[in-house]
């Protein structure tokens, strides 16, 4: 009954969290308004997004410290990226079937060079992060994360030459806003505090602006930052009620609440017919997960540390479930990319291949959990590698 007081719990800080997301999301989409599709999926919403995951690591580490801390932090990472991999491209596929949408926009040469980009991409962070996550890290492993995302950042900030589509769609941006504008001032002040629509209270007199976005955020990154530390409170003591793992709780559960503003932002791009945002929201805010959103809480704990050294994992069955869980990440976005883009497939079965791929990924958890033999052999033939056997 306890447990599922704190899932209740769990549901209402994870609707604040979208709904500061939401507000988050729409003031930093001002500020870059004239930016192309796909880089402003790929940055500004994806940044915008993803701060839950950040917020959320933060205090994984600030509160529990080493290795429960990073466990935590690790899983909400892992268990998101998966959901953006899987469930919000599916829900994409599902909103443009439901609404109508002609399937030429999913194999346009905007989406299409934008989904190479940010796999390719996404592919390469996930190598790194096999790489560098190892039972003891340095301040130097959480570097060299947040360096390839800023590497990520100046290959899409740094293109020359854009197309007239895409300056179309920063004029289509500009429009938006002024439409939101005067939707906002339809609903009343009290509406507004009920939804925790920050942006709307502040645009309801007047017109958004530059001065009013950074307020906005300021205050939507304030309430989102005590979500997120209630959240990280609430899954430290599902864990202990449950005895299940705390990497097992953020893989699921904390993944799955700090993800809910990428879904609904990728539905809503794909309701307007931007399926280019509504992709590279999703695999973009992947590498802001895999990189900055994991790689700054390490840098900093680490570099603020008396130790100077983060140890990660205590147990060789952690590591291992660590370095099971890469994989996974990278064998999974193959089989995801390759259904996104094989024009063969319509929109239901690309949808249906998608939420299987993550069925597996759940069961592959549930297995965890349960201890079961077939995992628990991947588990052995891991540890017993001569890698394991040095690191550990």
């Amino acid at each position: 009954m306890v447990a599922l007081g704190y899932l209740f719990i769990i549901v209402i800080l994870s609707y604040v969290i979208w709904a500061t997301s939401e507000s988050f999301e729409q003031a930093s989409s001002y500020l870059g308004r004239n930016m192309a599709p796909g880089v402003r999926g790929a940055t500004i919403n994806a940044i915008g997004s993803s701060m839950p995951e950040l917020l959320t690591t933060i205090f994984f580490l600030s509160i529990a410290g080493n290795e429960e801390g990073f466990a935590g932090g690790f899983g909400t990472m892992v268990g998101s990226a998966i959901f953006n991999l899987l469930v919000i491209p599916s829900a994409v596929l599902i909103t443009m079937m439901y609404t109508k949408q002609k399937t030429d926009t999913l194999y346009s040469p905007s989406t299409q060079k934008s989904l190479w980009r940010d796999v390719i991409f996404l592919l390469a962070a996930q190598g790194l992060l096999l790489i560098l996550v190892k039972p003891t890290m340095y301040w130097w492993n959480g570097l060299l994360l947040m360096l390839f995302y800023g590497l990520y950042l100046w290959f899409l900030l740094g293109r020359k030459g854009q197309r007239q589509d895409e300056m179309n769609q920063a004029i289509a941006n500009i429009e938006e806003e002024k439409v939101h504008d005067i939707e906002t001032k339809e609903r009343s002040i009290l509406s507004n505090i009920v939804r925790l629509d920050i942006y709307s209270l502040f645009t309801q007199k007047k017109a958004i602006d530059v001065i009013r976005a950074w307020m906005i955020l300021a205050i939507a990154l304030l309430l989102m930052g005590t979500s997120c530390l209630f959240l990280v409170y609430l899954c430290e003591e599902l864990g202990a009620l449950l005895n299940i793992p705390i990497i097992v709780i953020a893989l699921v559960i904390a993944a799955s609440a700090t993800s809910v503003p990428d879904l609904f932002i990728s539905v809503r791009a794909a309701k307007k017919g931007n399926t280019a945002d509504a992709l590279s929201n999703a695999l973009g805010s992947n590498i802001f997960d895999l990189c900055f959103a994991l790689g700054l809480p390490m840098f900093l704990y680490i570099l603020f540390s008396d130790q100077g050294v983060l140890n990660a994992f205590e147990h060789k069955e952690e590591w291992a479930f660590s370095v099971m869980l890469r994989w996974v990440m990278i064998i999974l976005t193959l089989p995801a990319f390759l259904v996104l883009i094989i024009p063969k497939l319509n929109i239901k079965q690309k949808s249906s291949l998608l939420l299987i791929l993550y069925s597996l990924f759940v069961f592959l958890v549930f297995s965890y959990v349960k201890e079961f033999d077939v995992l628990q052999q991947i588990l052995q033939e891991i540890m017993a590698t001569d890698v394991a056997q040095g690191l550990l």
